[in-house]
């Protein structure tokens, strides 16, 4: 079983996929932005994504209007 908990397995992982290789680990803005919305009832509220990798989430919250932002990642490859 991959080591999830370990910087190095997303290294290699995010190493592997390139530059162009967004990788989104379950679900995308797009399908939880309803649900988001019930409880983000303003554009101006700080997010802090969690392993936030080289998804286009945070692109997408960005464009959706919340650019109060903190990204964070175990993968110094993926920051």
């Amino acid at each position: 079983m991959p080591n999830y908990g370990c910087g190095k397995y997303w290294d290699k992982r995010y190493n592997k996929s390139g530059i162009n290789g967004n990788f989104d680990w379950l679900e995308n803005y797009f399908s939880l932005r309803g649900i988001l919305g019930d409880f983000m009832k303003s554009k101006d509220i700080r997010i802090l994504v969690l392993g936030c990798g080289n998804a286009e989430f945070s692109e997408d919250l960005y464009d959706d209007g919340y650019r109060n932002q903190v990204n964070v990642d175990i993968s110094s490859v993926a920051i």
